[in-house]
């Protein structure tokens, strides 16, 4: 056994370089992308400034303003190109990060275990599949750990380093420009203002105190209500029949699945989501229902199209044409509902809690039951 965990651990260390090499290749082709966005987007801004220079003066020969007018076809044509390269490599990188993040949290897992080292066993009374449990279990919260620390350094604690900054500006400016430090002053409140909005956000996402206080209902509504501030897609939220307290477990269980098709939907540009709980004597089912954005042309619908034919351009490099073609391979999914991996983890982490799942065939509506 600790052969098969030895070779186990060999394997992912392997698998961890090659993806760290992976994810260093791919931070050169984004620093490169980026820099190749900013001069075709450069280059763009001034071939829109020189129309305007020419459609201004009367004297500009016709042909002269047409051939302006190609060349701002054709920037903007590259910089659309050359943004989604970055969009696509940016997927790309928050994928295998992902990956390398649970190999990095798995390694020791595997190799404490192999080597039969006091993290192997939690109790010596505890049969094997406890054992294994156990450090699953520290596994996960080890993830979650991770998680919260990365959303925090993103979040609030660089909004509370901004505004430490800008407090240092208005205080100098008090001393030299005081009417400059009043105008510094009010862009701080606003700051100190967004921040404060952005950490009640964050302790909401990481576990709403209104799911422990009020229960499912009010915090889905309150969720509903956030998520169509937050986003440019409405979210709707309805209570049939008495509502009333579940077991804890179920209750977060069922408030982060909800949460999560919410999030999947909206990702998938649904025009409109529905959230609805029917509340029976027996059970309650909730379903979460998307609306297709398919056959509604978007602006950036739109403005993928243009990618989708420059992508016949027969001057564009391979490597592009590739990435593209998989960004529209995923345009084309977005069509197809809720994503096969999503409805399977959710499957997944229902079936503890013994919570059934109910998918639609097109998979723009999921449905969950649990008795009470």
């Amino acid at each position: 056994m600790n052969e098969r965990l030895s070779a186990l651990g060999d394997d992912l260390e392997r698998d961890q370089q090659q993806l760290q090499r992976e994810l260093e290749e791919i931070d050169l082709l984004l620093r490169q992308a980026a820099t190749e966005a900013e001069r075709h987007e450069a280059r763009r801004v001034q071939a829109e400034q020189r129309v305007g220079q020419l459609e201004a003066d009367p004297a500009t020969p016709p042909e002269a303003l047409a051939e302006a007018r190609v060349l701002v076809l054709t920037q903007t044509r590259r910089a659309t190109l050359m943004q989604a390269q970055l969009d696509v490599l940016g997927g790309k990188q928050r994928a295998l990060q992902r990956f390398m993040d649970r190999i990095n949290s798995a390694l020791p897992v595997v190799r404490a275990v192999a080597s039969e080292t006091p993290v192997q066993v939690v109790n010596n009374s505890a049969p094997p599949a406890a054992a294994a449990e156990t450090s699953d279990g520290l596994v996960a919260q080890e993830q979650m750990r991770r998680e919260i620390a990365r959303q925090m350094h993103d979040g609030p604690a660089q909004s509370i380093a901004n505004i430490a900054l800008q407090a240092q500006i208005v205080q100098r400016l008090f001393e030299r420009d005081p009417a400059r430090a009043a105008q510094e002053l009010t862009e701080l409140v606003a700051m100190v203002q967004q921040a404060l909005e952005a950490t009640k956000t964050f302790i909401f996402d990481v576990r709403p105190m209104v799911l422990d206080d009020l229960g499912l209902v009010p915090t889905l509504r309150r969720s509903a209500a956030e998520r169509s501030r937050r986003s440019s897609v409405p979210v709707r939220f309805e209570s049939v029949g008495t509502d009333r307290r579940l077991p804890t477990e179920i209750e977060s269980g069922l408030f982060r699945m909800i949460e999560d098709c919410v999030s999947s939907y909206v990702v998938l540009s649904a025009t409109s989501v529905l959230v609805r709980a029917d509340w029976s004597e027996h059970a309650v089912r909730a379903t979460v229902q998307g609306t297709s954005p398919k056959g509604v042309m978007t602006a950036e619908q739109r403005a993928k199209a243009v990618v989708a034919a420059a992508r016949r351009d027969k001057t564009l490099p391979d490597q592009l044409a590739s990435m593209i073609h998989e960004q529209e391979e995923d345009e084309a999914a977005r069509g197809r509902g809720l994503p096969e991996g999503v409805r399977a983890e959710l499957e997944q982490r229902a079936a503890p809690l013994g919570i059934a799942v109910n998918v639609t065939e097109d998979r723009w509506q999921i449905e969950f039951v649990a008795g009470v």
